[in-house]
């Protein structure tokens, strides 16, 4: 009878779980492909077909040409066999790894000795929010969705294996490690999981947890060379020329990512983050601030033996390689959110059934759970459509944040749709800088550059902090032949963001532009060990040589 009631109980919650989750993602498969869709997936012959020629180009290469990930692009095929050329099909599986994930958290929770009540809301409130829109309803994101599956799995069997240690339940640890690292070497975190629950739940780390994460170790490690070793992309450079300008940005990221957690109401496809020059920015200060603590809560909690140690420890675990510790393009996304934020919604959970409990409201538990849900589908709902075209896709960030220009004008399409867009928002937020130095950049793009600068001065005078605009102004200026208005702008961008190459390289244009040949030299100097890719840099050199030569 106990048996019969415990599983209408987990039927009952899956059902809730997944029903809402449907509702929420329904809209998804209405979705075009869609930025990476198209080259990856759409054009990508290796993953059209199940032959064994594709099956083994899928096997011993970088699909994408970046990553290693045979088993993401092993289901994009399965996914092109099953489906064809239709985008719905492919945005069927994401939800339903998606839904995977979300009921392994349910079973993951109660081996973790929560009540069904509490892995009920804990793998709702995380299947339904909307930071996980940008994984679940973009197809490129499989990797994500399915190497969490993986991870979730092996973390289950971790904890067989941990209290019943067995030879057969390893090599299933072992292989699920394996299967979550083919599909996005980010999973190499789980032997860390693995050790901080051992501290969590045991205090202290067992012999055999610490020999067994030696193989876990060793197997991140390998694929993780597989997919650096002559990596263009990830593993090539850091932002800003070093490690400590990445790290102090990257810590910046922290805060937003939590405020993005429990506030989830401005989300972006695209976020700015400012690269940081000194450790006493007053944000990298804040963030430093934040993140001491959150450790020293870790820390205190786990002394006292606290479940939620763990599940903080899980946030900052899995987040970490998102963090450019290997540096790679994107500094912040939503995506990046998609495993850590279980590590934030369980302690949450946890808090608010303490408060409850303590002022007498426990019965008001599922109340409160439920209008949060419904609260986070809604948002989730209407976030949904932003991934359902490429016009959408660009209106979420560009309405919102400053576009950098091309680094020369290079005559793109006329892109009319996209200017309409900007200019009906002007028209409504006429103090929103990023919409007139985003207006200026498809002038200066389109060579209008005399249109371009009015734009741009606005955009300046409503946001005179902002980097960006500063350093399209000041490029602007100097297409217009406006030399020392150029270098006065240009200085003051350099100012704004010391680290940024972009405007280091077109300062130091601007100084040969006045035949100041030593201060563009200097610059250029500063300019190569922020980008140390010759391609950037490498034509502005010969004429600086030149120029050099000529004064010689």
């Amino acid at each position: 009878m106990h048996d019969r009631a415990a599983l209408l109980r987990t039927l009952a919650a899956l059902s809730i779980i997944g029903s809402l989750t449907i509702l929420a993602y329904a809209a998804s498969f209405e979705g075009q492909w869609i930025s990476d869709d198209v080259t990856l997936v759409a054009e990508e012959p290796t993953v059209h077909s199940l032959s064994p020629e594709n099956l083994r180009a899928i096997a011993t290469s970088r699909t994408d040409g970046v990553n290693y990930m045979p088993l993401n692009f092993l289901s994009i095929a399965i996914d092109y066999h099953l489906w064809g050329p239709s985008p719905a099909g492919f945005h069927l599986t994401n939800l339903v790894i998606h839904l995977a994930n979300a009921f392994a958290i349910y079973f993951l929770l109660l081996r973790l000795r929560e009540s069904v009540g509490m892995a009920t809301a804990a793998a709702l409130l995380w299947s339904l929010h909307p930071v996980q829109v940008e994984t679940v309803a973009w197809i490129s994101e499989r990797k994500n969705v399915l190497s969490t599956l993986f991870l979730l799995l092996a973390f289950h069997t971790y904890l067989r294996y941990s209290a019943r240690p067995r030879l057969v339940t390893y090599l299933g640890l072992v292989g699920a490690h394996l299967a979550a690292l083919l599909s996005k070497v980010n999973t190499i975190v789980l032997p860390a999981l693995t050790l901080a629950h051992e501290l969590v739940w045991h205090g202290r780390l067992r012999a055999r947890t610490v020999l067994a994460t030696i193989p876990l170790f060793a197997c991140g490690f390998a694929v993780a060379f597989a997919n650096l070793h002559g990596n263009t992309s990830h593993g090539a450079a850091y932002h800003g020329g070093s490690l400590a300008v990445t790290m102090r940005t990257s810590s910046t990221t922290i805060p937003r990512y939590l405020w993005n957690a429990v506030a989830p109401f401005d989300l972006s496809y695209v976020y700015e983050v400012p690269l940081r020059a000194s450790w006493t920015d007053p944000p990298v200060v804040s963030a430093l601030c934040v993140i001491a603590g959150l450790v020293a809560l870790t820390c205190w909690l786990a002394w006292r033996r606290q479940p939620d140690a763990f599940w903080l420890a899980w946030f900052g675990i899995t987040l970490s390689p998102m963090l450019n510790l290997v540096p790679f393009p994107a500094l912040m996304n939503d995506r990046y959110l998609y495993v850590p934020l279980l590590g934030l919604v369980v302690p949450i959970l946890r808090l608010g059934r303490r408060i409850l409990d303590r002022i007498g409201a426990a019965a008001a538990a599922p109340w409160v759970v439920g209008s949060v849900a419904c609260g986070l589908g809604v948002l989730t709902m209407q976030r949904v459509p932003v991934f359902r075209n490429e016009l959408n896709l660009w209106a979420d960030g560009m309405l919102k944040t400053c576009y950098i220009t091309a680094d020369q004008p290079w005559g793109p399409p006329p892109r009319q749709a996209e200017k309409r867009m900007l200019e009906d928002e002007r028209q409504r937020y006429p103090e929103r800088a990023c919409l007139y130095n985003n207006l200026g950049g498809f002038a200066f793009e389109d060579g209008r550059f005399a249109d371009a600068l009015p734009l741009l001065t606005r955009a300046a005078e409503l946001d005179p902090a902002q980097p960006t605009i500063a350093l399209n102004l000041g490029r602007t200026q100097l297409a217009l032949g406006r030399n020392a208005d150029a270098i006065r702008t240009l200085e003051l961008a350099t100012t704004l963001e010391p680290p940024s190459f972009f405007a280091q390289l077109n300062l130091a244009r601007a100084y040969l532009r006045t035949n100041d040949l030593a201060r563009a030299r200097a610059i250029l100097t500063t300019a190569k060990t922020i980008k140390p890719h010759p391609n950037f840099w490498l034509g502005f050199e010969q004429q600086l040589s030149a120029a050099e030569q000529r004064a010689s």
